[in-house]
């Protein structure tokens, strides 16, 4: 029943009223019936009310325009382009440790020394591909180099972890278990050759350099890390690529919600005395947009654990998110059956969940996991149905939306699904455009992406 009745339906508003346990959604649809342009909509409504947003790796480039427009700061990413990721930069999380101090000082640093570790064995499993994974004590001797580097070296890179590996510290030799260094090179020489390819070959093209890119910390407009110039063909560039923003961006939340604890507390204390001060950093929570969400995950086995690890926030606190895929089958299809149970649970443990136009089939798989009705069912596969086979052509000449456009059921746990269709305005449908090769008329005229 249409009841044409406006509809507040976004995780942070349903999550401070109390109807959800976690500001989170999980927002699955066909290609073409707007997902991209409902994160949009969610994104501009947060922008307005403070909310940061944080764009993750938008393979079409979806979000980097409305970013800039917002005054916030965009990152390219690939062949070509300016930005570069240092996994040994210890990034924002090193900044506030190091200006903070103390006993927080000391858990943002080693905080920042796991995620550190955390990259690099991610960067160097998804490089060497499903086939050959990183054995137990492959990891133990990558992160202690990462420890040793980093304590070591001014301004490390990548390339001093070969310079470690050939020069082995004494503690490293001992937790490897071999007599000598020649030793551990011979028992180790793949790991080595490893990190020299993850050095020297394509991987270059993100990972070459000593500097990494830099956050401006509490910029309302928020962040981008566009990777639209990696071809989906090149997988193991574009999941690393997609990996290290997810750590890069949320360290950057992480730290930006300590340096504003500090700062306000600075300001407690000044009020205390009689004395006024400004804190140099406030916080204003985040929105985050996971465009993609599954496409990393399948760079190889045993990968979503870590990636978990890389992708959240160290507190959670004041952090909305939106994480986007195809079909609920994505993580059903991983190959490796723990990764299998493990991807459920981010469907699980999401607040609520956004259901666009999608198959039986895959709301059958999803309903295994998040259970829903027949009803529900029926609706959602429905909206991609066209009402006739005479469908009134737009009068400029455009494509037409396809049924299902701008449709989504909101879903909570343990109630009924609520069906909403999504109006753009005339700036929305201005401003928002991803299949541009299949306009007949102007850039701008398409009600969805």
């Amino acid at each position: 029943m249409n009841v044409n009745t406006a509809v507040c339906g976004d995780m942070k508003t349903w999550y401070d009223a109390g109807l959800i346990s976690s500001p989170s959604m999980m927002l699955f649809g066909l290609n073409g019936n707007g997902k991209s342009t409902a994160a949009l909509r969610f994104m501009y409504a947060m922008a307005a009310r403070g909310i940061i947003p944080a764009a993750f790796d938008p393979i079409k480039n979806e979000y980097g325009d409305a970013i800039e427009a917002m005054g916030g700061n965009r990152f390219r990413f690939g062949p070509g382009q300016p930005d570069r990721i240092n996994p040994l930069d210890l990034g924002s999380l090193g900044d506030a440790a190091a200006e903070i101090g103390g006993d927080i000082g000391d858990q943002l640093y080693s905080l920042a020394i796991d995620k550190a570790v955390d990259a690099v064995v991610l960067f160097t499993q998804i490089n060497r591909g499903s086939g050959m994974p990183l054995s137990d004590i492959e990891e133990t001797i990558l992160e202690e180099l990462v420890k040793v580097v980093i304590r070591t070296v001014k301004e490390p890179w990548l390339p001093d972890l070969l310079e470690a590996f050939d020069h082995l510290p004494q503690d490293v030799l001992e937790i490897s278990g071999c007599a000598t260094a020649v030793a551990f090179r011979l028992e180790f020489r793949v790991l080595r050759q490893s990190l020299q390819a993850l050095v020297r070959g394509r991987m270059g093209a993100l990972l070459g350099g000593r500097k990494s890119v830099v956050i401006p910390l509490g910029n309302p407009g928020g962040f981008c890390f566009d990777t639209s110039s990696i071809p989906e063909s090149n997988s193991k560039l574009l999941s690393a690529a997609m990996l290290g923003t997810w750590n890069i961006g949320f360290s950057a939340m992480d730290a930006h919600w300590e340096l504003a604890e500090f700062e306000r507390l600075k300001a407690l204390e000044a009020a205390a005395a009689g004395d006024f001060y400004e804190p140099k950093v406030r916080w204003g929570s985040y929105f985050a947009i996971q465009d993609e969400f599954w496409y990393p995950m399948r760079a190889c086995e045993g990968i979503i654990d870590r990636a978990d690890r890389v992708g959240r926030t160290n507190r959670g606190v004041g952090v909305s998110e939106l994480k986007i895929t195809h079909s609920p089958k994505d993580f059903l299809s991983l190959p490796n059956a723990k990764d299998r149970e493990t991807a459920k649970g981010f469907a699980q443990r999401c607040g609520m969940l956004g259901l666009m136009a999608l198959t039986l089939d895959d709301l059958d798989a999803l309903s295994a996991v998040q259970p829903l009705n027949a009803k529900e069912i029926s609706t959602v596969a429905g909206f991609n149905v066209p009402p006739s086979w005479a469908q009134q052509p737009t009068t400029d000449g455009s494509p037409m939306a396809p049924p299902g456009a701008g449709k989504i059921l909101l879903k909570v746990p343990g109630r009924v699904g609520i069906a909403v269709q999504m109006s753009l305005t005339p700036i929305e449908n201005a401003k928002h455009v991803t299949d541009a090769r299949s306009r007949v008329t102007t850039i701008g005229e398409s009600l969805v992406s």
